[in-house]
């Protein structure tokens, strides 16, 4: 099927030609293209205005209205065909932009709906994300205690030493004074 776009197209393309001759000009025009060697007798006969006109007349030998009228009909039947194709083409270009309307109508309660369903997304990732900062935060506070109490034991266990090591100086000095 042919899209918007295509329709459109060849509809500006027809409304911005100039109309179509009549069935007479195109008869008369295809006639002297037939017999074109009446023009050619014209011009490469030589003497005046009259001569070289009966010299081209003679020059044709057989006129075939006939095959004329024929070509003439087939061209005329192609143009007819033409003018009733833009025709169609502008009555579906016109049903499919209402087609397109009611295509557009059910999309948009489509995207409403697509719409809510992303909105659910995004409240529910935000309270995802607020859950996790707060859970950070947690961790981070706990973390920061355990250092604390790490640091406290590590006091402690530095001052141990050093009452250790003053209490071994004291006895061996003691032992060495007795």
């Amino acid at each position: 099927m042919i899209n918007k776009k295509t329709f459109k197209a060849i509809l500006t393309f027809t409304e911005n030609n100039n109309p179509a001759p009549s069935f007479i000009i195109i008869y008369l025009l295809t006639w002297l293209m037939w017999h074109n060697q009446l023009f050619s007798a014209f011009i490469y006969t030589e003497g005046g205005f009259l001569s070289r006109l009966m010299a081209s007349f003679s020059a044709v030998n057989d006129n075939n209205y006939l095959i004329v009228f024929f070509l003439t009909c087939l061209i005329f039947l192609v143009r007819l065909i033409f003018n009733y194709f833009i025709f169609r083409s502008t009555e579906i270009l016109n049903s499919a932009d209402d087609t397109f309307d009611d295509i557009r109508k059910g999309q948009k309660f489509a995207k409403d709906s697509d719409i809510g369903k992303l909105m659910e997304t995004l409240t529910k990732t935000k309270q995802q994300l607020i859950d996790a900062k707060i859970s950070e935060k947690k961790a981070i506070t706990d973390k920061n205690n355990t250092i604390k109490k790490l640091l406290n034991l590590q006091h402690e266990l530095d001052e141990a030493r050093a009452d250790i090591d003053v209490l071994n100086r004291a006895n061996a000095s003691s032992e060495i004074s007795h």
